[in-house]
């Protein structure tokens, strides 16, 4: 049997990079629409300090960024960004700007009905990738109307955790490909 020795030094110094007051992450982001979340985060700014969020669920229903109606026979697209600007105006009067994660899927632009957690985040690609990456350009561009340039230093990433079947459909790789190409 073989036995490995590590010898630490006690004088071995090494800096710490610590990354913690770069970047929380959140639960989905409609929890921002309460009073006690708020109250929460802002103590936890305070003791902490970090720079961005990052939450689920910015295309999520409870958001209610997209919505799909009929008007003479033709279905027609609508963005509703009265709760996000909420949520993004809470955030940067605490100091904190958002990290954007571009998901989950609005139920009436999924291709299937596979969610995630209790709160059903769709998981499913879109049925249409143009109605995908109208929506997120439309968001983009109400995003910089509104917050100015400040956005354009905002990270993007496009969904969470791709490669889990529970957070993407099948965790289908190409499809995911699709998707950030798409939106990219």
């Amino acid at each position: 049997m073989s036995t490995n020795r590590i010898t630490v030094d006690p004088d071995n110094r090494i800096p710490f990079h610590n990354q913690v007051d770069t970047c929380v992450g959140t639960g989905r982001l409609g929890l921002a629409l309460t009073e006690e979340y708020l109250k929460e985060l802002a103590f936890v700014q305070e003791m902490i300090g970090f720079s961005y969020i990052r939450g689920h669920g910015l295309f999520s229903d409870d958001v209610s960024i997209y919505h799909e109606y009929e008007e003479d026979g033709e279905k027609k697209v609508e963005y509703n960004y009265t709760y996000i600007d909420r949520i993004f105006d809470s955030f940067l009067k605490l100091g904190i700007r958002p990290y954007l994660e571009l998901g989950f899927m609005p139920e009436s632009m999924a291709s299937g009905t596979q969610t995630i957690f209790y709160w059903k985040g769709n998981t499913t690609p879109p049925r249409d990738y143009r109605l995908w990456t109208d929506m997120v350009t439309a968001l983009l561009t109400h995003l910089l109307g509104r917050y100015g340039e400040e956005v354009l230093t905002w990270p993007i990433e496009v969904w969470n955790e791709p490669n889990l079947p529970g957070f993407w459909y099948q965790a289908d790789m190409q499809e995911y490909f699709r998707l950030f190409k798409e939106t990219f």
